[in-house]
């Protein structure tokens, strides 16, 4: 069954689409170095949508809670961040508050599943799906590539409005994908980074040699069971299997992440990536999402 779903999943996403492409000039102050985002988004749709976001997502006394951090921004975010806040509320016209809320709207209910898996040849490959229940993320999704010196310094997909990335690629150092999943350039350099307020609570890498040549990771901590009403774990456990690790690459990982509920209708889009091959980094838009009928047609 998962052997046909895997080859079917390539069906999924024939509605899917490339997110725009932002470039960032980090040798550009942190006050201006967003504006770039005008070119791509109309200010009055990024500032409904922001609305949208913050009005269903973000408790209004959380408003009333921010005002020390609005009037002492610096001593709350570090820098660059703060600047760079600074100038998307000024680069959107919205309020220093608006574009705070906003960043940590984006923090709250945001869900994924990650995947990092070694094939035969000690190549890493990176994927992830990022699930959020706000449909009108699929519009304010971007590739960033960030740029110093003229140069790619690093390049990442997240949303307009927010200056951190949930996703992001090192060329030929590392990639990462929210919650703390890394992937490097060579063989056994992928992890999975369970932390707390102190630092990692729990290490858990590849181990190729012993037949662990992949490591899957969604919202609940890997040594325990998840919930019973979420499958995404055990069912990209089985497609992997079903893959084996002389098929597994960037092609056959996205089809694993397409697989049901692995993508499922809050998924937004979907990252592949490969810090080894920097060229190949990938997110496409799932416009639609995933659903179980999808994967059985």
């Amino acid at each position: 069954m998962f052997s046909a779903l895997l080859l079917l999943s390539l069906v999924l996403c024939t509605s899917c689409f490339y997110p725009p492409v932002v470039n960032i000039s980090l040798d550009d102050p942190p006050e201006v170095r967003w504006a770039p985002l005008l070119k791509v988004f109309d200010v009055t749709d990024l500032n409904k949508a922001a609305a949208e976001v913050i009005d269903s997502t973000v408790p209004k006394w959380v408003h009333h809670a921010l005002a020390p951090v609005v009037v002492a921004l610096d001593k709350y975010i570090p820098s660059p961040y703060a600047g760079e806040i600074r100038g998307m509320a000024s680069h959107f016209g919205a309020t220093l508050s608006d574009i705070i809320i906003l960043n940590f709207a984006y923090e709250i209910s945001a869900f994924c599943t990650s995947i990092v898996a070694q094939d035969t040849s000690g190549h890493v490959y990176h994927g992830r799906n990022l699930d959020y229940p706000h449909d009108v993320l699929r519009n304010l999704t971007i590739n960033i590539i960030f740029l110093k010196n003229g140069e790619v310094a690093y390049r990442g997909t997240s949303f307009a409005g927010y200056v951190g990335l949930w996703t992001g690629q090192s060329p030929n150092k590392f990639t990462v994908s929210g919650d703390q999943r890394v992937a490097g350039v060579r063989g056994g350099e992928g992890v999975v980074i369970t932390r707390d307020r102190q630092g990692p609570a729990d290490i858990w890498p590849l181990d190729p040699l012993n037949g662990r040549w992949y490591r899957v990771e969604t919202n609940f901590d890997h040594w325990l069971p998840p919930p019973s009403r979420d499958h995404r774990r055990d069912i990209a456990n089985k497609a992997l299997n079903a893959t084996g690790q002389e098929n597994i690459n960037i092609d056959t990982l996205f089809q694993v992440l397409s697989v049901y509920p692995v993508c499922n209708g809050m998924t937004v889009y979907t990252t592949t990536m490969s810090a080894a091959f920097p060229d190949n980094y990938t997110s496409v838009i799932r416009p639609q999402g995933c659903h179980w009928t999808d994967s059985i047609v």
